[in-house]
């Protein structure tokens, strides 16, 4: 049926289908029907679409002559044109299409000018290719004045459509590498879309032709970069965060659906290695392991490890129902991860990126898409307490199953309970959680339930932990500001977390000629290794460096090694002499906390490293030169300000030393 069905395709995709962005006429009467009818899971989502703030006839556009100046505000307005344009379809109530309409002669008769601003020339797709996708619904729509729609097919070719095709064809001159997949999946998007739209095969075929073979990240091939052996196919983002891996996987399905409606079967190409990709990206954002190959490009990012930021967030990232539909439902393919992800946010709600709604706009068999999607969650596994200061922190086995849409957490003085609620959430799959309330000396005794759209689990094993206040630091051990700081640091010690450092300092920079910060240290000879974890932080300035120091004196400008974090970036430092200036190579250019440091001195070999776990190590840089057998080795924070007042208190765990 499926080879029929392209073939059927194939000949009608000599010419333009409309609509066909990313729905067809049938797609729209089927939404129609099923919400006439009240059937599930279609009238849920429905009931979550008119509640919308972006669904409102009463909705006013901003249209600016330069979209450029707010792409954001732009795109807010493409959604409400988009979603006035389904809830007056399915309703039959035309002061929403009247909504939509006023949104798009507003930007049409507005804009004049090829936009320009900050990121504009490639993000500027996004709110492009939505605009694209909502007017190709709209012109359904009677209402909607050929003129006006003419002028509005105008302003794309004439002004948007140069924006998209820049970008594509020049990446603003940079490396071909450089931009993030999400950059040119967008412009992709809208490039076939406004082909779709004004009749125009040039830029569509341009659109599908980059899609395949396009030189940039957001092409297939590169977006979906690495193929493991068990099938998984790892996202060019994944060692950056998992927000923006979603956010290309979302953009690319969508291109693929209008591609789809237009006859071509992008999802499939390559062995659907959109669908690699996708189950990649699924997987990883219910909290389960992935295999991960190291990922470099032309701006030496060193992502060598899975990143942890956004991982597991159900609540901004709605383009499952779309993917798990067209793979699972209409090609009867496998899709266990995406199957889950698509679950667990049923009924798809919108986001800032994305129109979402699939639940909605997508499903096409209630059996396939039941709601709810899953029975209760299982109970919670494996679950660890470990005190800190002034916290306890909680970690579980994330269920395999992944039917957990979140968890609530139940503290108790006694074991047994009574228990009270101390937190609970149902749009993230993270299974753990840091108790930031805990009173030291406190013995503290903890349940956690799983929760979905089903309901509550029971409750797991109880564990319990008793938070310890810092103190002085233990033997061996001492504090010192290093150069001039604007205020005194200070450094205190717990038994607790594998040993816990909390140090606290102002100070201006590790590096240079000359430094300025806090630094609690011991003493060194010879070979000699210090490991720690950095668990978190409080900052009271903008600027920060964390990390490891070894160093030959206490003087500003001695001879030193560093690896530390600043901002995002994981650095090796080194001053090679008394009041040299400091060398820098760097690690993860997308580096979060926790992460793991690791200084090692090997003879007069002096290596950094980095780890997300303790376990898994990546070197960040190494070199040889003579320094003192004698010196400090230790723990270093910094504010970068001179601010007095302005310091900076980060939490240093599993700090070990060993000297051979």
């Amino acid at each position: 049926m499926i080879s029929c069905m392209s073939m059927v395709l194939h000949t009608r995709a000599q010419t333009f289908v409309h609509p066909g962005g990313l729905h067809t006429q049938a797609d729209l009467d089927r939404m129609k029907a099923k919400v006439a009818a009240g059937a599930h899971p279609w009238i849920d989502d429905w009931n979550l679409l008119v509640k919308d703030k972006l669904a409102q006839n009463t909705y006013k556009a901003a249209p600016a002559a330069n979209m450029g100046v707010s792409r954001q505000r732009a795109d807010a307005d493409a959604h409400a044109a988009y979603l006035n344009t389904i809830r007056w379809y399915i309703s039959g109530d035309t002061s929403y299409a009247n909504c939509a309409v006023r949104i798009c002669n507003a930007w049409s008769s507005t804009v004049n000018q090829i936009p320009t601003g900050n990121d504009i020339s490639g993000l500027g797709g996004i709110p492009v290719f939505d605009f694209a996708m909502a007017a190709e619904v709209l012109r359904t729509y009677p209402g909607w004045a050929p003129a006006d729609f003419t002028r509005f097919k105008n302003m794309m070719l004439n002004y948007w459509y140069p924006l998209c095709n820049n970008f594509l064809v020049s990446h603003n001159g940079s490396c071909i590498s450089h931009y993030w997949a999400n950059w040119d999946a967008c412009n992709i998007g809208a490039v076939l879309t406004i082909g779709v739209l004004c009749d125009d095969r040039a830029k569509y075929d341009q659109g599908v032709n980059y899609f395949k073979n396009g030189a940039g990240n957001g092409s297939i091939n590169n977006a979906v970069w690495y193929i493991h052996p068990n099938g998984l196919g790892q996202w060019q983002e994944s060692g950056r965060d998992q927000e923006h891996a979603q956010l290309g996987v979302g953009f690319l399905g969508s291109a693929c659906q209008v591609a789809w409606n237009q006859g071509t079967d992008l999802f499939g190409y390559n062995s659907n290695r959109l669908l690699a990709g996708a189950e990649y990206v699924a997987r990883t954002n219910m909290s389960l392991n992935v295999p991960y190959q190291a990922y470099n490009n032309c701006d030496n990012v060193n992502q060598n490890y899975l990143s942890i930021n956004g991982l597991g967030r159900i609540d901004d990232r709605p383009v499952y129902e779309l993917i798990y539909n067209h793979y699972a439902v209409v090609k009867g393919l496998s899709t266990p991860n995406v199957k889950k992800m698509a679950q667990l946010i049923r009924p798809e709600h919108g986001s800032t990126d994305h129109f979402g709604y699939g639940t909605l706009t997508f499903t096409r068999d209630a059996t396939a898409s039941p709601y709810p999607p899953s029975p209760v969650a299982p109970v919670p596994t494996g679950l660890v307490a470990t005190a800190g200061v002034s916290e306890v922190s909680l970690k579980w086995t994330a269920p395999t199953a992944a039917t957990a849409q979140g968890y609530n957490i139940l503290r108790s003085t006694t074991s047994g309970g009574p228990y009270t609620s101390l937190a609970s959430w149902s749009n993230n799959t993270l299974p753990n959680y840091i108790d930031k309330t805990a009173v030291n000396g406190t013995n503290y005794y903890y349940v956690v339930q799983a929760n979905n759209q089903s309901g509550t689990s029971d409750h797991s094993a109880e564990v319990h932990a008793t938070p310890v206040a810092a103190g002085a630091l233990p033997a061996g051990w001492s504090r010192s500001d290093i150069g001039t700081v604007a205020t005194v640091g200070a450094a205190n010690y717990a038994p607790v977390g594998n040993n816990t450092f909390i140090v606290s300092g102002s100070g201006m920079d590790i590096g240079g000629m000359a430094d300025s910060y806090s630094f609690a240290y011991t003493g060194a000879n010879g070979d000699f290794t210090i490991t720690t974890r950095l668990a978190n932080v409080n900052l009271a300035s903008g600027g920060y460096k964390w990390g490891l120091v070894m160093r030959e004196s206490l003087n500003a400008n001695s001879a030193m090694l560093t690896v530390l974090l600043t901002g995002r970036q994981a650095q090796f430092g080194v001053r090679s002499s008394t009041g040299a200036a400091t060398t820098w190579k760097y690690g993860n250019a997308y580096t979060w906390i926790p992460v793991w440091f690791k200084l090692q001195r090997v003879g007069n070999v002096f290596t950094g490293f980095q780890s997300p776990d303790g376990v898994n190590w990546y070197a960040v840089g190494s070199s040889t030169f003579a320094m003192a057998g004698n010196y400090y080795a230790g723990l270093a924070v910094c504010a970068k300000t001179t601010t007095p007042g302005n310091v900076n208190t980060t939490s240093f765990d599993h700090v070990s030393t060993a000297q051979k």
